[in-house]
């Protein structure tokens, strides 16, 4: 499948996030190419994004701190019936301990993983969730509901640490913040398999993607001296033969 436009957009200051007009689908097996030609012809030159949304089958949307985690996972031994506090099996070692604003807001979540498998998106997930912890006593700025306590296995279900404030709001490989010439330039990117769960990495859809919006993001952040010139966009989707 390929979708392309031809024509010149113009687009002037940051006004407009073009999006494709539809989601496409993806499994371990597509491939999607994206590409298209840019330039600037405003008084200074233009800032873009372009890359992928990425959605789960539900059609939420894949936000960072679903993917942005630490890579120590620790089992729940028990937990507060009020919800208050969790007790894990070790210290954490690695998990953000910072005291400042930024540290508690941001990088303070917590991903629940009831079936003890980090492979998928977490199945629960609290923001801004502690403030510090004591050993191996993690306690709680935000209480856990008691319906997800009740999915809670101890010696099972694996909390692990993720944030918010590392990362991109979306998927960036073709262009990342990017100063377009004022020549027609090509910025391109070609997608396959999944992401680690770690952060984002350069041509891989985000774990447990589903579907897949592409878009651009024109003059981020810049006033109407800012025009952008787009033409030739192209998308490619494909499904790579799997051989027995």
């Amino acid at each position: 499948m390929s979708v392309s436009k031809e024509e010149i957009i113009v687009v002037k200051g940051c006004k407009n996030q073009l999006d494709s007009k539809q989601k496409y689908e993806v499994n371990e097996n597509t491939l999607i190419e994206l590409k298209g030609y840019f330039r600037s012809s405003g008084k200074i030159k233009s800032i873009i994004y372009f890359g992928l949304k990425c959605f789960k089958e539900n059609g939420e949307g894949i936000e960072r701190e679903d993917i942005n985690r630490t890579r120590e996972s620790l089992l729940i031994t028990s937990i507060n019936t009020d919800g208050k506090s969790l007790t894990v099996n070790k210290r954490p070692e690695t998990w953000n301990n910072g005291s400042d604003k930024y540290s508690n807001d941001y990088l303070k979540c917590i991903g629940f993983y009831f079936d003890g498998k980090i492979n998928h998106l977490p199945d629960y997930l609290i923001y801004s969730a502690y403030s510090s912890f004591n050993d191996n006593k993690i306690d709680l700025i935000k209480e856990i509901p008691k319906e997800i306590i009740d999915k809670i296995i101890p010696y099972k279900t694996i909390v692990m640490n993720h944030n918010c404030g590392n990362g991109c709001s979306y998927d960036y490989s073709a262009a990342c913040g990017e100063v377009v010439s004022d020549k027609w330039t090509e910025y391109k990117a070609l997608y396959k398999g999944f992401s680690d769960g770690y952060g984002d990495e350069k041509g891989k859809f985000r774990l447990g993607t589903k579907y897949v919006l592409p878009f651009i993001i024109c003059n981020y952040n810049q006033n109407d001296d800012a025009i952008l010139e787009i033409s030739k966009i192209e998308i490619i989707i494909k499904d790579i033969p799997t051989f027995i």
